[in-house]
């Protein structure tokens, strides 16, 4: 019984000094690479912070008091371990107290930088890897019902033959009336090999399937002509060599086209490396964009040029509200410089570059390291990018109006622009711009 009892408190402190130690690097890689300063003084205070307004294991009154009491300590690190001993005093393990503060530590932060644990890093790299897990459909919620919006190639969805604007009414036996878009996301979330059943109104009819959970790699990029000698590119992410295939793809047939669309809905940006080499083919000279790190010499200027500029074709943007980050660069700088014309919704928003920094073999930090700004100086981190013609981007009845409406743009510009009157004139990052 001795052994046993002398084994638990080894584990016990095990957890404890990882816990520390994790907290330490947290500390580390924050004071030196996150685009705000911070010095680790600072850092512990605001994670001590963070730590008290949030914890449920304190009264209120304790909690007042505590607070006086780490206020008169010298030092963060004299203040951490006041802390330590309290919390320790009320029945908490050291180790759950280090977690306490990585959270309250990160949550000091902007929304775009995360303590990554192992979960979420598998999740990182299905995304970068451009591979996922599921039935490979998305949804949206359109009056109150759920309506499949995409559906991925080669997936279970697809070659079960569900298709877009069908009406899920249920999951798994579960109706979907009155849970939210994320509820339902979550409940599809499952492993590899599991099954998930879906009651599908189409029409008039109710049809029920039952599709496997697979590993489905997806095409990032979707290339089709279109009528009116169109050429139609889905960028789905920029993954590396995304920018070549495109180029490749103009060079092909180029000359026997008369307009391009770019469709960016729903992308959620990626490598920027490859946003800046796509804007560099449709713009001959100036600023894509510049990226401005935590020092006063920490800035870089991405410059179109000539040489590396593909063809002159007039060119239509889809954007939406999902479309973020490096595809914001791309619709960013091809709208400021009147390059291209935009369709759809104001975009997300992001405007910030996030590096990742090792916490152990399964965990790491993913932290901001830079913002970048679009040629005219103006951010789009939180606001977004308005489109130049506001257009339903939802498909539905099998109806894309947002694309219909790049078609038509296209096909008669004068036309199209005298009958619907541009919303704005080149980028506007900022309401009622």
């Amino acid at each position: 019984m001795r052994a046993i009892f002398l084994v638990f408190i080894l584990f016990i402190s095990l957890v404890a000094s990882d816990a520390k130690m994790r907290y330490e690097k947290v500390l580390l890689n924050v004071e030196k690479h996150y685009f705000k300063p911070f010095s680790r003084d600072k850092l512990i205070s605001k994670s001590i912070e963070n730590l008290l307004q949030s914890t449920t294991y304190l009264t209120e009154s304790e909690n007042k008091k505590i607070k006086q009491e780490l206020y008169r300590a010298k030092n963060a690190n004299v203040r951490l371990e006041s802390l330590l001993e309290i919390l320790l005093k009320k029945g908490i393990s050291k180790g759950e107290i280090y977690e306490m503060l990585i959270s309250s530590c990160m949550d000091s932060l902007d929304v775009h930088s995360h303590y990554l644990n192992y979960e979420q890093m598998q999740e990182l790299k299905i995304k970068t890897e451009g591979v996922f897990v599921g039935i490979g459909i998305n949804l949206n919620k359109t009056n109150n019902s759920l309506v499949v919006q995409n559906i991925l190639k080669n997936s279970p969805a697809s070659k079960a033959d569900i298709k877009v604007s069908d009406v899920i009414l249920k999951i798994d036996d579960v109706a979907c009336d009155g849970i939210s878009l994320e509820e339902t996301i979550e409940s599809l979330r499952k492993d590899i090999g599991e099954t998930v059943k879906l009651s599908i109104k189409r029409e008039s009819k109710l049809i029920e399937f039952e599709l496997n959970i697979e590993t489905i790699k997806v095409e990032t990029l979707e290339f089709k002509r279109l009528r009116g000698e169109i050429l139609y590119f889905k960028i789905s992410s920029f993954e590396a060599n995304i920018a070549q295939m495109v180029s490749d793809k103009i060079k092909e047939h180029q000359k026997s086209s008369k307009a391009i669309i770019l469709d960016l809905r729903g992308n959620p940006g990626g490598l920027v490396s490859q946003a800046v080499e796509i804007a560099d083919m449709f713009l001959n000279r100036g600023n894509i964009i510049t990226q401005v790190g935590r020092g006063v010499n920490d800035k870089k200027s991405y410059d179109a040029s000539k040489e590396k500029t593909l063809t002159n074709l007039p060119l239509a943007v889809l954007v939406d509200s999902n479309t973020a980050s490096s595809a914001e660069i791309l619709s960013g700088a091809l709208q400021i410089h009147h390059r291209a014309t935009l369709f759809g919704e104001k975009t997300f928003g992001k405007g910030s570059v996030e590096s990742l920094y090792a916490i152990n073999k399964e965990e790491a930090l993913s932290l901001t390291v830079a913002h970048y700004f679009l040629a005219d100086s103006s951010t789009i981190e939180g606001v977004g990018i308005l489109p130049d013609y506001e257009v339903n981007t939802q498909i539905i009845d099998g109806r894309d109006k947002c694309l219909a409406s790049a078609e038509e743009f296209l096909q008669n510009i004068k036309k199209f622009v005298k009958k619907n009157p541009s919303q704005i004139s080149g980028v506007c990052t900022k309401e009622g711009k």
